[in-house]
């Protein structure tokens, strides 16, 4: 994808046009939400371009570590690096849908939806590994280890919001919190 010559920031536009995606979702004037088919190839296609992101990755003991790779009005790619037992607490995305891509290591992720009751699922994604969700999904996902996990994930549109939730005795989700968040931790930016 990326040549000698080539900026990041060109690298990663090169990338984003090889997708085809519509004026409206690469503008940033009007949301045009990806399809989870869309954002799928979007993390894929990141990931497959290990020189635009490899360089930052970062796995830090005492937090989850983040960074923003690329951010239009319509969707946004993040970059994740998770140490042993680092998990994201149970949350939706504030209607944004959603893609995660695990590009090294393993993450378990524990998922529902706002509109099921019952308990959560339990899923491992390995390396390689990619998985596409709605607007109503809610998950948790955890580095179980062993060893680090690095993960790319988009959201259409760009997070703004997140809701927290906490498991009920009959094993159902209640609404915990909501923050206004610019990223996928609440600070996030």
């Amino acid at each position: 994808m990326r040549t000698a010559e080539a900026t990041p920031a060109e690298a990663i536009a090169a990338l984003i046009h090889s997708l085809g995606l519509s004026p409206q979702q690469t503008s940033g004037h009007e949301l045009d939400r990806l399809s989870g088919d869309e954002l799928t190839r979007l993390v894929r296609r990141f990931a497959d371009a290990h020189e635009l992101w490899r360089p930052f990755v970062q796995h830090i003991p005492s937090e989850r570590w983040y960074r923003r790779l690329y951010r239009t009005g319509g969707f946004e790619v993040w970059l994740l690096g998770w140490d042993v037992a680092q998990d994201t607490q149970i949350h939706d995305h504030g209607g944004s849908s959603g893609a995660i891509y695990v590009a090294e290591g393993t993450l378990v992720e524990y998922r529902s939806d706002r509109r099921r009751q019952g308990p959560m699922l339990r899923a491992r994604h390995r390396h390689g590994r990619s998985r596409a969700f709605g607007p109503s999904y809610v998950h948790n996902l955890v580095n179980e280890g062993p060893g680090f996990a690095t993960s790319l994930h988009a959201y259409s549109p760009p997070l703004t919001k997140m809701s927290y939730y906490r498991r009920t005795v009959d094993g159902g989700l209640e609404l915990d919190h909501t923050l206004e968040v610019d990223g996928p931790e609440p600070g996030a930016s």
